[in-house]
């Protein structure tokens, strides 16, 4: 599965550089501006740019600002390459559901990083999400779902992996390699 999404990925990120801003209704340009008043440099903006890219062209939804993607059910705020958390663009553009190891009520977090850190899915409707590509090694989880709650982290072939313990429960420090979808409730 990771192997035919990596084609999926390298086939399409062609077509998503030109297009997935228009898809969201925003032109590349309109994002680009979000990070100019930011203060981020053209290298960031780029950086945000091409990851946003990935992740459409492996997950769908729709890029709404610079860093933040809306999936059916979830988000995905993108942080910058080094930074600890995914910044606030534009006015409304990143929701606080996910914020360092505090999922909200209600809300299963995925972190790219250790430590609840980087880049993060908000999981905040029952279902089945595909765990990007790029997430391998080491990472980290908040399920706050309602009381009682457990998420199942399968692999490649839909085989359940690992059960979380129910709600409220975290790790640190789990690794995504072994991870291809999760239903987080």
């Amino acid at each position: 599965m990771r192997l035919r999404r990596f084609l999926t990925v390298a086939g399409l990120s062609a077509l998503l550089v030109v297009g997935a801003n228009a898809v969201a209704g925003a032109t590349p340009s309109e994002f680009a501006a979000q990070g100019k008043d930011a203060g981020l440099t053209g290298a960031q903006i780029s950086s945000l740019q091409a990851e946003a890219n990935t992740y459409l062209a492996e997950l769908g939804g729709k890029q709404v600002a610079l860093n933040r993607i809306e999936l059916p059910g979830a988000t995905i705020n993108i942080a910058l390459p080094g930074e600890a958390a995914p910044r606030q663009l534009a006015v409304g553009a990143l929701d606080v559901n996910c914020d360092g190891g505090y999922a909200d009520y209600k809300h299963f977090c995925a972190y790219r990083g250790q430590n609840f850190t980087g880049t993060h899915i908000d999981m905040y409707a029952c279902g089945v999400y595909d765990i990007p590509e790029s997430w391998v090694g080491p990472g980290s989880w908040d399920n706050n779902q309602t009381g009682g709650t457990v998420a199942k982290m399968m692999n490649d072939a839909g085989n359940v992996i690992y059960k979380t313990p129910g709600a409220w429960s975290w790790d640190t420090s789990g690794s995504w390699t072994p991870v291809d979808r999760m239903r987080n409730c």
